[in-house]
C-alpha cells in the first residue's frame, strides 16, 4: 500500500472518532470500496458499515433498525462508533431516501448519542446526496473530504515522476498500477475506456472541468473535482485523461440511427443505460430471440453495472414462452425478467427503456440483438412515458 493511502486511512479514522461526519465521492472503480475496508479494519469493533445499494423499498425500516443496534452495540463496548455509509446515494434515491436522511440527520445531529458517532458517507460523483423533505439537511452538516493525494515522498524521483504524468494525484490510481510490483498504468488505462459507468460518471460530474482541459480549486465544485481525480491537475491534463479523451467528450447517445454492427448495438445500449442503478426494458416481443437476447445482455452487463429488468409477452405468435426461457435469461448477472400481466399487454404497445421518470423509446428488440436488420430504426429520448412502469413491474409475473 503507498504511504499517502495509509496516510489518509489513519488521518480519517482519527477524526471520525472525534464525532465529525464527512462526505467521500469517488466514480466507480477508482478505489471506493478499496478505502472503505481499509478505514473499517483500521476503527475496529467500533466501525458500522452499511451498503446502501442494498436498501429495497420494502427493507428500509429493517436496515434502520439494524444500524440503530449496530451503533447503540458499538457504543455499549467500545465507547463510541462510526458508521460507514457506503453507496449513501444508493440508499436515499430509493422510494424512502427522505425518510431515512431524516432519520439519519436525527440520529447523528440531534440525538443523546450523537457525539459518539462519527459518519462517513460516500457516492458517486453525479449522483444526488440529497433528497428534499423535513427536518436539518444532513449533507449541509457533513464536510467534504478529498480523497488520498499522491505526495513527493511516495516513491523515487522517476517513479514519482512517471505516475504524477499518468495520474496527477491520485494515490489510489498509482497504487493500482503499483500493484505488481511493476508501475503498469496501460491496463487501468484500458479499463476505464471500456467501463461506460465511470465514463458516465465522470461526464455528467465534470463536464464543464473537462472542457476547460485543468482544475480550477475556487471554482470547480467538489463532486466535479472528485469525478477529475487522475485526469486533471491545475497543471493541466494527465495522460490518462488523454487517453480517454475521446470517450469522455463522445455522445453516441446524441445520433438516433440504431446501428447495424453487433458490437456497436452493445456500445449504443450500453450509453443509454449507463449512470443509472436499475432500468426497466419493456418489448412485448422481448423473448422471441432468448439466446441472441441473453448473449447480449451479457455483453452489455460486462460495461455497465446497472439492474436491467426486462419485461415481455408470456407468447410469441402463438408459442408460450417458458418459465426455463426465462430463467436462462436471469442467469447473467444483475439481470431479471419477468412477463406482462394480461391486463397491462393492452396498454404496452412501444418498446421503452425506462432509466428514472424519462428514458427511450427503442427498436423492436429482435433489431437491437442483431436478428433483423435495423433500416432507419432510431432510439429516441423521452422525457416521461404515458403509463407507470414502477407499478406495472411490481405487478409483473415472475417466472
Amino acid at each position: 500500500m503507498l504511504g499517502t493511502v495509509q496516510k489518509w486511512v489513519d488521518d480519517t479514522a482519527y477524526i471520525l472518532l472525534g464525532g465529525q461526519r464527512l462526505l467521500l465521492r469517488l466514480s466507480p472503480r477508482v478505489g471506493k470500496s478499496h478505502l472503505v475496508k481499509l478505514l473499517e479494519n483500521e476503527l475496529g469493533g467500533s466501525a458500522v458499515l452499511v451498503d446502501g445499494a442494498a436498501f429495497t423499498k420494502s427493507s428500509q425500516a429493517s436496515q434502520r433498525e439494524q444500524i440503530e443496534a449496530g451503533l447503540k452495540d458499538a457504543i455499549k463496548v467500545h465507547g463510541s462508533a462510526q458508521l460507514i455509509f457506503d453507496s449513501y446515494d444508493k440508499a436515499i434515491a430509493t422510494s424512502q431516501g427522505a425518510r431515512l436522511q431524516t432519520w439519519l440527520s436525527s440520529r447523528l445531529i440531534d440525538s443523546d448519542y450523537a457525539q459518539d458517532v462519527g459518519a462517513l458517507f460516500t457516492a458517486r460523483c453525479s449522483t444526488e446526496v440529497h433528497r428534499p423533505g423535513a427536518g436539518s439537511p444532513l449533507m449541509s452538516r457533513v464536510t467534504p473530504i478529498d480523497p488520498p493525494l499522491l505526495e513527493p515522498e511516495e516513491a523515487g524521483h522517476d517513479e514519482l515522476a512517471s505516475m504524477r504524468e499518468w495520474f496527477g494525484e491520485s494515490a489510489l490510481l498509482a497504487e493500482q498500477a503499483h500493484a505488481s510490483k511493476r508501475f503498469e498504468p496501460i491496463p487501468i488505462a484500458d479499463r476505464f475506456e471500456l467501463d461506460l459507468s465511470y465514463i458516465d460518471d465522470v461526464r455528467k460530474a465534470s463536464a464543464v472541468t473537462i472542457a476547460n482541459g485543468h482544475l480550477d480549486r475556487n471554482r470547480d465544485s467538489f463532486a466535479a473535482r472528485c469525478a477529475a481525480y487522475g485526469l486533471l491537475t491545475e497543471d493541466g491534463p494527465t495522460k490518462l485523461f488523454n487517453r480517454l479523451h475521446a470517450v469522455l467528450t463522445a455522445s453516441p447517445a446524441d445520433d438516433p440511427i440504431w446501428p447495424d454492427d453487433w458490437a456497436a448495438s452493445v456500445a449504443k445500449f450500453s450509453v443509454l443505460v449507463a449512470g443509472a442503478d436499475e432500468v426497466i426494458w419493456s418489448d412485448r416481443y422481448m423473448y422471441r430471440d432468448v439466446e441472441p437476447l441473453r448473449a447480449f445482455l451479457k455483453q452489455v452487463t460486462t460495461k455497465v453495472d446497472c439492474k436491467i429488468q426486462l419485461l415481455g409477452s408470456d407468447n410469441i405468435s402463438g408459442m408460450p414462452v417458458s418459465r426455463a426461457e426465462l430463467l436462462r435469461i436471469a442467469t447473467v448477472p444483475g439481470v431479471e425478467a419477468r412477463w406482462m400481466t394480461q391486463s397491462d399487454f393492452r396498454d404496452l404497445h412501444d418498446r421503452h427503456l425506462v432509466t428514472g421518470t424519462g428514458g427511450w423509446v427503442l427498436p423492436q428488440v429482435h433489431v437491437i440483438v442483431g436478428k433483423q436488420a435495423p433500416g432507419s430504426t432510431v432510439a429516441a429520448p423521452a422525457a416521461s412515458f404515458g403509463v407507470d412502469y414502477l407499478a406495472i413491474w411490481r405487478r409483473s409475473i415472475i417466472p
